[in-house]
């Protein structure tokens, strides 16, 4: 095998295996807030910038995903959308951060998954405090080696300030978010692989923590697979999540 495809896959598996070995108790937690919330008729939440925004799409209307999540889609925040430079900026405003909360929805006992490697964006850092007062439930994924970092927020140092507040999943990736090196460039980012693997977890325990209760969760199949699209067709009949898929 290729030197550099060796090397990478070798860094991705155990940036995966850190992952599930260190974070088995919060994983089991955020299954359990999330299965909780879904239970009582609550609303489940996600948000990320940019790159973390790839995240929030990864689960929303996805085979294998459940239906609950609802995205919190912030202006500027995604990056097939929004020049690289202007993506930057934003997620670095603490203000539009507060203005997200404001205009959602959501509300006490909801759950919101904010998805942040480097913890220390105010954007981020401003969703999940504004959520915070409004009594959400909160869960985080953020890397620990971005623990000492301190961000543009104006009063909080970073995500990990929120830690008791909060589940906290750490996504094991090193500062910079490069796992291997080509000459004198840091490459093969691992943060996504490894925000996907979380988030795709999370939901599988918490359906599992569903099963447990005798509760059905509503969990997409690939509209590309035989009776895929039929079975689609009437989960997203029912009103409840019918519209979370509809324009508001």
């Amino acid at each position: 095998m290729n030197n550099i495809l060796q090397t990478y896959l070798t860094r991705t598996t155990e940036t995966l295996q850190l992952v599930a070995e260190q974070n088995e108790a919060a994983f089991n937690a955020a299954g359990k807030l999330v299965a909780n919330a879904y239970a009582a008729g609550k609303h489940i939440y996600v948000f990320g910038c940019t790159h973390s925004a790839i995240l929030a799409e990864d689960v929303f209307f996805r085979a294998g995903a459940p239906a609950f999540w609802r995205p919190l889609w912030g202006p500027g925040m995604n990056i097939s959308n929004t020049p690289g430079f202007l993506s930057s900026a934003v997620e670095r405003n603490e203000e539009l951060g507060n203005s997200i909360v404001a205009c959602s929805q959501m509300g006490e006992g909801d759950v919101l998954v904010v998805l942040s490697t480097s913890a220390k964006n105010a954007a981020p850092v401003a969703v999940a405090a504004a959520a915070l007062k409004r009594g959400v439930k909160l869960i985080i994924v953020a890397s620990g080696n971005y623990r000492t970092q301190r961000g543009n927020h104006s009063r909080i140092a970073n995500l990990w300030e929120l830690a008791p507040q909060a589940v906290m999943i750490d996504n094991q990736v090193p500062c910079g978010d490069a796992s291997i090196h080509v000459g004198d460039f840091g490459m093969g980012p691992v943060s996504t692989m490894a925000g996907s693997f979380i988030m795709h977890a999370i939901s599988a325990i918490a359906v599992a923590d569903l099963n447990a209760m005798n509760i059905t969760a509503p969990v997409f199949k690939s509209s590309n697979a035989p009776g895929g699209r039929e079975f689609n067709e009437k989960l997203l009949a029912e009103p409840e999540i019918r519209n979370a898929f509809l324009l508001p």
